[in-house]
């Protein structure tokens, strides 16, 4: 450890060498008053320290349509509060994306912190258009496609064109279940949910009635006692509800037979497990899944379910496991901290 350096040394190393730009500031009638600026905010918006000193942050670098935004932030931290949001700054290189946090200290001071995620918003921007398009275009077709396999079936006596046209039929069916997953996947991990106590009986009941209504050939059994609680978040219905899903729908039994049970493991930990007479999920998806062994194009999932219900669960601080036993069919277990039934 390095003797002889004082804490305001260290800080102020640290200030003058961030990637981040970074302004320090004092709060003048309401408004933003420049100390002192780092490299990085030299080169981010094109002044330089001499120049800005005393100057209005807000004035050289807020946007006349955000100057309100930034003064409510302001507000903020005047009154020793910290700050985080994403705004839009003039830059020398015109305007950009910034996260910017606002740190408060002594009284009227403070730190404003500014990351470029330009790049990454425009990407996501990007993205979630290429996404809509190609979920839009894919629906669309696999629609088209369905319905002259039916055609075909309905138009055909001839029982190889019949067998080719339900295939097809069929392949279209699992590439349409294949989007609403990835569509699902976007929505669920694109949002925060909070951790609570959620009793699992009342959850269990609505999952299985909501499969018995989709796959009315299979049979779902459940042993869940009423007083057993996680803690998680409402995300982990459909987590469930995929594995469930997942159990049947891919069940080539002529008898489909699911059966969803919870036990309590230990005072800390709650077994949830789902077990299906289906053809069993294969070692290499299971290895993907639970292992993170890498995709290949040999080694990869047949659909996202799985992957949904194993990023829900790790998001609630839980893990999932996964068994093909020697009599056949799958065990889908993923584990849950317990939590006080009188809390939900």
């Amino acid at each position: 450890m390095e003797p002889n350096r004082s804490t305001d040394s260290r800080f102020d190393h640290l200030f003058k060498n961030l990637n981040d730009a970074v302004v320090e500031f004092v709060l003048v009638d309401g408004e933003p008053k420049i100390l002192g600026i780092n490299d990085a905010f030299c080169e981010v918006f094109g002044y330089d320290r001499e120049s800005v000193n005393g100057e209005s942050l807000n004035k050289l670098i807020v946007p006349p349509s955000k100057l309100e935004e930034a003064y409510q932030l302001d507000q903020r931290t005047g009154i020793g509060k910290s700050n985080a949001a994403v705004v839009e700054r003039m830059t020398n290189e015109g305007k950009r994306t910034f996260l910017y946090r606002g740190v408060p200290y002594k009284d009227r001071y403070g730190f404003a912190i500014y990351s470029d995620i330009t790049d990454e918003m425009q990407q996501k921007r990007h993205l979630d258009v290429l996404h809509r398009v190609l979920r839009h275009n894919l629906r669309n077709e696999l629609t088209i496609i369905g319905g002259m396999a039916d055609l075909i079936c309905d138009q055909t006596d001839e029982n190889k064109t019949r067998e080719a046209a339900t295939k097809i039929k069929d392949a279209a069916s699992r590439l349409s279940n294949l989007s609403d997953e990835a569509q699902t996947i976007r929505q669920v991990l694109g949002e925060v949910a909070s951790v609570r106590s959620i009793r699992l009986l009342p959850l269990a009941e609505s999952v299985i009635e909501d499969c018995e209504d989709r796959f009315e050939s299979a049979e779902i059994t459940t042993d869940v006692s009423t007083g057993i609680t996680v803690s998680a978040n409402e995300k982990i219905k459909i987590a469930l509800q995929s594995i469930l899903d997942n159990a049947i729908r891919h069940n080539d039994s002529s008898d489909p037979q699911v059966h969803l049970s919870a036990t309590i493991c230990d005072s800390d930990t709650v077994e949830v497990t789902v077990v299906d007479n289906g053809p069993g999920i294969p070692k290499t998806q299971q290895q993907i899944i639970t292992e993170d062994a890498e995709i290949t194009s040999l080694k990869h999932g047949s659909g996202l379910g799985l992957w949904l219900s194993k990023w829900i669960v790790e998001a609630c601080d839980g893990r999932i496991e996964i068994e093909t036993p020697e009599g056949g069919g799958s065990t889908v277990s993923f584990y849950l901290n317990a939590a006080d039934a009188t809390s939900h």
